[in-house]
């Protein structure tokens, strides 16, 4: 079976890195292998959750049946990892219109992993334009999900990249609770691609929220 196969392989390996795991699943790709008998082991084993994920989405051509293939699996994701690691495995989205209209229902979405996917998805250029960074802004909302909050801070740090003053003027308007601001300050001030000028000026604004 290829489960058990699969399970041997994985325990081989020493120290097993997620790129281990990725060239097994390379593997199982480039050989059209059918990996939909992993399925029932996904809670199971996190290296299998991962290698099911990208050979499954790697197969699928089209940005709308891959989104589909997300939908149908919303229950299976677990943690973080599975969440942010499918981005990677997206071909180009048709439209911006056709991202954001998604994200607006997950992020209501009654599952967590679900409501960070709805902001894990912007990130893949669509930040970069100061019209979508507006619309992006306005769905972030005060989630009360740890992994949740993270995923809009780090969205956050992400736009400010593009469009700092945007950014800037939306942590002055104090939509959001300082719990996802000053976790989205923190990811700022760390990022290598934000000058120190925009540092400086971002944390002076948490006095707004003290």
């Amino acid at each position: 079976m290829l489960y058990e196969q699969t399970l041997m392989r994985l325990n081989a390996i020493d120290n097993i890195k997620t790129a281990d795991i990725d060239l097994i699943a390379k593997e199982y790709y480039q050989s059209k292998i059918d990996v939909a008998e992993l399925y029932p082991y996904l809670s199971k084993n996190s290296a299998i959750h991962r290698i099911y994920f990208y050979v499954s989405l790697k197969s699928i051509k089209k940005y709308e049946d891959q989104i589909s293939f997300i939908e149908d699996h919303f229950s299976d994701l677990h943690d973080w990892w599975h969440v942010d690691f499918l981005l990677q495995l997206l071909t180009k989205a048709p439209s911006f219109s056709y991202v954001y209209e998604k994200a607006k229902q997950y992020i209501q979405s009654e599952l967590t992993f679900v409501r960070r996917w709805g902001y894990v998805i912007f990130l893949s250029g669509w930040q970069k334009d100061r019209h979508y960074t507006l619309k992006i802004l306005a769905l972030l909302h005060n989630d009360q999900e740890h992994y949740v909050q993270m995923a809009e801070a780090w969205l956050l740090a992400d736009l400010a990249i593009y469009n700092p003053e945007v950014v800037i003027d939306f942590i002055k308007s104090q939509s959001l609770h300082y719990k996802i601001i000053g976790k989205g300050i923190q990811k700022m001030c760390d990022s290598f691609r934000i000058n120190d000028e925009f540092k400086i000026r971002v944390k002076a604004l948490r006095s707004l929220y003290k």
